[in-house]
């Protein structure tokens, strides 16, 4: 099940690195830079954007992380798009051979970081504990075949982070993944483990390790709810 999604992950990085290496060297260098600036910023800010989303429209409370984390970072990759369109209209003049090699290697760059993103605001939709029936699990898959590029893109966002944009909490990216992981109201690994036989005879009713098991109660909106203080609801 994991080469389905994985197959799908490539082809999106494919389509991605034909459209950003087809801007040339300076299009593709200035696109990647713009992607990892969204990305900081829909990492700092989207725990309290969610917040409001969740005292504000309470009816999107079980998608203010997705939200608020993939809004956040498509209207700053718009907005930094549309700024170095305005301040940088033309190309510069490069040599043929680096114009070829750094549109290859930026184009890259910039197609990876763009999906792993994607990979990660994907891990905060309100969905099992492993998406797409097992295809892909966060904290264990590594998409696409071992590259694993949604925890490059995490890693990435850490050292911003940690260095010139470090703000009042440190980021860590596997505690980020496993926090909204654990977030998730719903939980698909107990239907996985056969059920241990009681004493008495009767399958024993503690859920498999890893999360809690499908009736645990959930909260609305995940970290961002908790964050809320927001009460558990049973999902």
């Amino acid at each position: 099940m994991d080469m389905i999604f994985d197959a799908v992950v490539v082809l999106f990085l494919f389509f991605a690195f034909i459209a950003i290496s087809s801007e040339g060297f300076w299009g593709s260098l200035l696109t990647f830079f713009n992607i990892a600036f969204s990305a900081l910023m829909a990492m700092s800010f989207a725990d309290k954007l969610a917040a409001v989303i969740i005292k504000s429209a309470s009816f999107l409370s079980g998608f203010a992380d997705c939200l608020s984390l993939g809004g956040i970072f498509a209207v700053t990759l718009i907005l930094l798009r549309f700024a170095t369109d305005y301040l940088a209209p033309g190309k510069l003049r490069i040599p043929p051979a680096l114009e070829g090699i750094g549109k290859l290697v930026f184009g890259a760059a910039a197609a990876g970081l763009l999906v792993g993103f994607l990979i990660v605001i994907l891990q905060t939709a309100p969905v099992h504990k492993k998406i797409f029936w097992g295809m892909y699990t966060p904290g264990t898959s590594n998409p696409p075949f071992g590259l694993g590029l949604d925890e490059k893109a995490l890693k990435l966002v850490e050292l911003g982070l940690t260095g010139p944009f470090k703000g009042d909490n440190v980021f860590n990216a596997s505690e980020w993944v496993e926090k909204h992981t654990a977030a998730r109201p719903y939980d698909n690994s107990a239907e996985e483990a056969a059920p241990a036989k009681a004493e008495g005879g009767e399958a024993a009713t503690t859920p498999a390790a890893g999360g809690p098991d499908s009736k645990s109660p959930g909260i609305p909106g995940g970290t961002a709810g908790a964050a809320a203080g927001l009460a558990p609801t049973n999902p």
